[in-house]
């Protein structure tokens, strides 16, 4: 029994790695098994486009005579056919529209990895909210625990003046709001739980992250990159698709020619063949109207695509501008102001003699607080920036 303990203690000591989240999410989510199935479907969908048109098979019976029906002799004129028509499709019809459903299956294939990053991004930031969240739930407690400590010493030793029993009842509320808050975080805690197994299509139940914070990339660097970014490379391929079927609806204005073979039976007169070729004549304009119409959606797409290049440097720059104030201020209060605050703190919380300094006491307690969450509110929100940057560059990962 002990040698199971000792197999499985890693598994109970650490959690799940977002490398592992972010993997099963991209196997095994539900909505991208949807995608998949569409990119599928158009499988078939291109062995229909190699496809003729289904022919058309018909059977006649000429010259029935009501006097005598059921005599198929009287004349030349009766007779039995069985005939087949077929379009044939002409001018590379076929290949036009192949070309189209790969054009196709290329746009739907993009959307699904534009559905991975969005997903990715989504994990991420969920990830490092329940981080956060964990964080502040763990200072939390540490204050709860200093603050019982510091009432339960003060009222050992302190007077039974009305500015101690005033200092106490000021500590005792500052408790309750931290009880208040402990209780909210929890339950936030577990909708983030939630949410995130949700998204990783496995049962989380705790997290093992590497929190730590570095130099950002250059602006350059992701601006560069943007010619990744899924999204910029979904309208390209919606543009292909839209050319394409351009080419498709100008082939549609070529005649294709139909061809109609047929063997004629005649009971008392010799047999004969027939084979006949007909088209169909464009006289309405239809075949020109639809080719417009796929022309100005095409524009419209070409316009899509050159205005997202435009939004997105946009985007890369304010969301850059964000993680850059990020990291300024995680240095401000890392390596400027946390160490000379915990070395006083730790001074101030061993001198609190009377209900004044107590009062002192809780009000640095509380403004430590704040700044300890606001440290690990920036830590947090560094590493959300750092993966929407990442999802603007088409990062899955």
């Amino acid at each position: 029994m002990k040698l199971y303990i000792l197999i499985f203690l890693p598994v109970l000591l650490f959690g799940e790695t977002l490398t592992t989240l972010i993997e099963n999410a991209k196997n095994s989510h539900t909505s991208l098994e949807t995608i998949k199935q569409r990119v599928a479907t158009l499988n078939n969908e291109y062995d229909i486009s190699r496809n003729f048109e289904d022919p058309s098979l018909s059977f006649n019976i000429s010259d029935i005579q009501f006097a005598d029906p059921m005599n198929r002799g009287l004349e030349a004129m009766q007779y039995s056919s069985i005939s087949l028509k077929q379009k044939i499709p002409y001018f590379g019809k076929r290949d036009a529209n192949s070309k189209k459903v790969d054009a196709k299956k290329d746009e739907i294939t993009l959307s699904l990895e534009l559905s991975k990053v969005k997903l990715v991004e989504s994990i991420k930031t969920t990830a490092y909210s329940i981080w956060q969240i964990e964080e502040i739930l763990k200072i939390t407690n540490e204050y709860i625990d200093l603050t019982k400590h510091n009432i339960e010493l003060y009222s050992n030793y302190g007077s039974n003046d009305t500015k101690s029993h005033m200092s106490i009842m000021s500590a005792e509320m500052t408790l309750s709001e931290l009880k208040i808050k402990k209780s909210q975080l929890s339950n936030s805690l577990m909708g983030f739980y939630k949410k995130l197994s949700y998204l990783s299509a496995m049962n989380v139940k705790s997290l093992e992250l590497n929190m730590s914070v570095s130099t950002p990339k250059t602006i350059a660097f992701y601006i560069n990159s943007k010619t990744t970014n899924l999204s910029y490379k979904l309208k390209e391929a919606s543009l292909k698709v839209a050319n394409e079927d351009i080419k498709v609806k100008e082939l549609s204005s070529a005649i294709d020619p139909i061809v109609q073979v047929g063997y004629y039976y005649r009971e008392k007169y010799k047999d004969y063949a027939n084979i006949g070729i007909s088209f169909s004549v464009p006289l309405y304009g239809t075949q020109s109207s639809r080719t417009m119409i796929s022309k100005k959606l095409a524009l419209s797409s070409k316009s899509e695509v050159t205005d997202l290049s435009g939004l997105l440097v946009s985007q890369i720059s304010q969301t850059h501008a964000s993680l850059i104030n990020f990291y300024d201020i995680y240095n401000i209060i890392q390596n400027q102001s946390m160490p000379q605050i915990e070395h006083m703190f730790e001074l101030s919380s061993s001198y609190v003699k009377n209900g004044e300094e107590l009062l002192i006491y809780i009000s640095l307690l509380e403004k430590k607080l704040s700044l300890d969450e606001k440290n690990i509110e920036v830590i947090a929100n560094f590493h959300k920036t750092k993966a929407i940057l990442g999802a603007l560059i088409g990062e899955s990962k």
